[in-house]
C-alpha cells in the first residue's frame, strides 16, 4: 500500500484544522458577541474587518485541505481504508468549498454597501432595521452558507476520523485469498 506523503497529510490536516476551527469560532463566538457593541454601524465595521483578516488564513487553509486530500496521497490512502467514506468526504469537502467561497463573496458584498465597511447589523449575520436592503439580503444568505460551512466541515472532520480508524481493505484476488 502506498503511503500518503507526509507533506500532503500535514497540509491536509493543518488546513482542515484552521478552516474548521476558525469558521466555528466566527459562527459561535464572534458573530453573536458583536451585538454587545452599542453602535450597529461599528458592529458591522468590526465584523467586516475580522472576517476579512480571517479570509487571509481561511482561503489558503481550504486550498491546503483540498490539495493535500487530492494531490498529497491522502485520498488514495483513504480509498484503501474506507471507499464509501472517501466518496462521502469528497462530497463534504466540495460542499464546504462552495459554502466558503459563497460566504466570502457575500461578506465582501455586505462590507461594500457602506463606507469603510460600517454596514449596520444586529449581530454577525442578522441585519438591523437600517441595514441597506441588498446588504440585508446578503446577510440572510450569508447565515445560510456560513452555517452550512460549519456543518459540512464538522462532518468532514468526523468522516476523516472514521477513515483514519479503518484498516486498509485487501485489494485484488490474491490479497483477498491470503487474508
Amino acid at each position: 500500500m502506498k503511503e500518503p506523503s507526509r507533506f500532503g497529510k500535514v497540509a491536509h490536516n493543518l488546513g482542515m484544522s484552521a478552516w474548521f476551527g476558525g469558521t466555528l469560532f466566527g459562527q459561535v463566538a464572534l458573530n453573536p458577541t458583536v451585538s454587545s457593541i452599542s453602535d450597529r454601524s461599528e458592529r458591522g465595521r468590526v465584523l467586516n474587518e475580522a472576517w476579512a483578516r480571517f479570509q487571509a488564513v481561511n482561503l489558503p487553509a481550504a486550498l491546503s485541505t483540498v490539495l493535500g486530500w487530492r494531490l498529497g496521497g491522502v485520498r488514495e490512502d483513504a480509498e484503501l481504508r474506507a471507499p464509501g467514506l472517501t466518496r462521502a468526504k469528497d462530497l463534504l469537502l466540495g460542499g464546504a468549498i462552495v459554502n466558503t467561497v459563497a460566504s466570502a463573496l457575500l461578506g465582501a458584498t455586505v462590507a461594500s454597501r457602506s463606507p469603510d465597511g460600517f454596514t449596520p447589523v444586529r449581530s454577525g449575520n442578522k441585519p438591523a432595521p437600517e441595514t441597506p436592503s441588498d446588504a440585508a439580503s446578503a446577510l440572510r444568505l450569508l447565515r445560510f452558507f456560513s452555517n452550512g460551512s460549519v456543518a459540512l466541515l464538522a462532518a468532514s472532520v468526523i468522516v476523516s476520523g472514521l477513515i483514519e480508524a479503518a484498516d486498509p481493505k485487501p485489494r485484488g484476488l490474491l490479497s483477498r485469498a491470503l487474508n
